[in-house]
Order: C-alpha cells, then sequence, then structure tokens
C-alpha cells in the first residue's frame, strides 16, 4: 500500500488496483499513520522510502 501512496495514487485508485473499497483504504491508510508515526501522506511516503518499500522516481533498482 505504502508503494501505492509513494506511487501518488489516490485512495479511489487504489482501491481499484487493490480491489477493495475506497473505505477500507482509507483504514489502512489510517492504520499506516500510526504504525509510522506519520501525520499525513508524505509522511508515509518518505517512511517508504527510507525502508526501502518504495523508490523515488527516477532512481534505479540495484
Amino acid at each position: 500500500m505504502q508503494a501505492l501512496i509513494a506511487d501518488g495514487l489516490s485512495h479511489t485508485e487504489i482501491g481499484r488496483t487493490l480491489r477493495i473499497s475506497r473505505a477500507t483504504v482509507k483504514t489502512h491508510v489510517n492504520n499506516l499513520f500510526a504504525k509510522t508515526g506519520a501525520r499525513d501522506r508524505t509522511g508515509t511516503v518518505r517512511y517508504a522510502y527510507g525502508a526501502g518499500i518504495a523508490q523515488p522516481p527516477g532512481t534505479s533498482v540495484t
């Protein structure tokens, strides 16, 4: 889920990708906020980059 958030997908787009409801996405995103200590989506993206869960655009995977 964090990789999809890092890709800039909206709750609706994430739901379509994962075939879950928008409400379920919102619940999972809020759980990510709690687990990572983030206050917003930007904070979860920063966490995902730092943890190696997602790569910033323009970087290659080694």
